[in-house]
């Protein structure tokens, strides 16, 4: 059974799944939607978000299109003007609802659909290691600079945040290093590279595979529609996963998201709290 959350989402979907169908527009379901796709047919059970993917020129197409909200959605980007906007991707937000998430500025906005890019890397392996390691740097660096430590996060890791976050804003301007990022992503082309994915994924790496494991996109039901995936799914998800047919241990089924706060039933731009 689907939570209200989960319900919530599967409305935003929906509704990006008629836009990009409307304005022919490619897009895939990537990551642990995909996975839940393919291994639960909808929803992970205990997930709470959804991730699509753009070949850049969709991505920028669907950007335009989105530059002033329709019915119940908005999106962000990361050319936003709002300071508490960090991310380094698109969101699109269901402006009925309000989440706060816990980061350096406790962000509040509506639950959301992430709206990653794909873009081109290189053609071979060692491309591929020089262009992407000074986005990754950077953007290790740059979510040093918009997280907060917590707990259950690495030692380490906290200390680098609470490191980074000695460097005030007049020295490292973050939102100008996020604008940077993005810039960096679309120097290669999707379509033209051999390799390509996701840059600024939460899997390093691993966000990183042959292009062709995306082919064209191929419909696959998620929970009561269609939308669509990657068109090679064992390989895509073996690449990522290694081995996804199985379950995680208990601890592990979790999902990652540090919000503070949820309404389902107010929106943010009006809800005080």
């Amino acid at each position: 059974m689907k939570s209200k959350e989960q319900e919530k989402l599967l409305d935003a979907l929906k509704f990006y799944h008629e836009i990009c169908c409307e304005n022919n527009l490619r897009y895939y379901i990537i990551g642990g939607t995909f996975l839940g796709a393919i291994r639960h047919g909808g929803f992970i059970p205990w997930d709470d978000d959804i991730d699509v993917g753009m070949p850049r020129t969709d991505y920028r197409k669907f950007q335009k299109i989105m530059e002033h909200p329709i019915g119940n959605y908005i999106l962000e980007t990361p050319q936003s003007k709002a300071r508490d906007y960090i991310y380094n991707i698109s969101k699109l937000y269901d402006i009925r609802t309000t989440a706060v998430e816990l980061n350096k500025f406790k962000t509040k906005r509506g639950i959301y659909l992430d709206v990653l890019p794909l873009d081109g890397i290189g053609n071979t392996r060692k491309e591929v290691r020089k262009n992407f390691a000074p986005i990754y740097w950077l953007n290790m660096f740059t979510a040093t600079r918009t997280s907060v430590p917590r707990k259950g996060r690495k030692w380490y890791k906290n200390i680098a945040i609470y490191l980074s976050g000695l460097i005030p804003e007049r020295a490292v301007n973050t939102k100008k290093l996020i604008v940077r990022l993005d810039n960096m992503c679309e120097q290669l082309d999707f379509d033209e590279c051999k390799y390509g994915g996701v840059l600024l994924g939460g899997y390093g790496k691993k966000d990183i595979l042959r292009r062709e494991l995306f082919g064209d996109p191929k419909e696959y039901r998620f929970e009561d529609i269609m939308v669509y995936g990657p068109e090679k799914a064992d390989e895509y998800l073996t690449h990522i996963y290694s081995e996804w047919r199985k379950y995680p241990p208990i601890e592990k089924r979790n999902s990652g998201h540090d919000f503070i706060y949820i309404d389902l039933n107010h929106s943010y731009l009006e809800n005080r709290k």
